[in-house]
């Protein structure tokens, strides 16, 4: 038997693999902590702002889109449809992808008048601004 002096190292990175192996194992809390964010748009138009994002690969029903009158979430989830029986896999990543953004509006907005459409991947959501009052406030009248 001929000594080959890497055959410790390997022998030492496969105990390694094995031990820590199930540590790092990717788990469906994992993808929401790792959710991706979504590119996106913010666009300031006078009175409103324009939110365009992008979210491919997501169905409408699966976007969860909530508007604060200081900010706007996003968030979407896609889920692989049924497991196909009789399929081999030795890989499969493409089962769950996950979205999350929180964007922060620099001016205060209407959220009840948000309106939002969602084609070919691309989410975009309009937001009126909150009507600013005049700068001289209300004068109280002294007596």
């Amino acid at each position: 038997m001929i000594y080959d002096p890497f055959e410790e190292i390997r022998r030492l990175h496969e105990y390694i693999d094995r031990m820590f192996g199930d540590m790092f194992a990717r788990s469906r809390e994992m993808d929401i902590m790792l959710a991706r964010a979504p590119l996106i748009d913010l666009v300031d138009e006078g009175d409103r702002f324009r939110i365009v994002a992008e979210i491919p690969g997501v169905d409408k029903e699966d976007l969860d889109v909530r508007i604060f009158e200081d900010s706007v979430v996003i968030r979407a989830e896609k889920k692989l449809g049924k497991e196909e029986k009789g399929k081999n896999y030795y890989v499969r990543e493409r089962g769950y992808t996950s979205y999350y953004r929180s964007i922060a509006l620099p001016e205060p907005v209407v959220p009840e008048k948000a309106a939002a459409s969602y084609r070919n991947g691309v989410l975009e959501i309009v937001v009126p601004k909150k009507a600013v009052k005049a700068e001289g406030g209300h004068r109280v009248e002294i007596k």
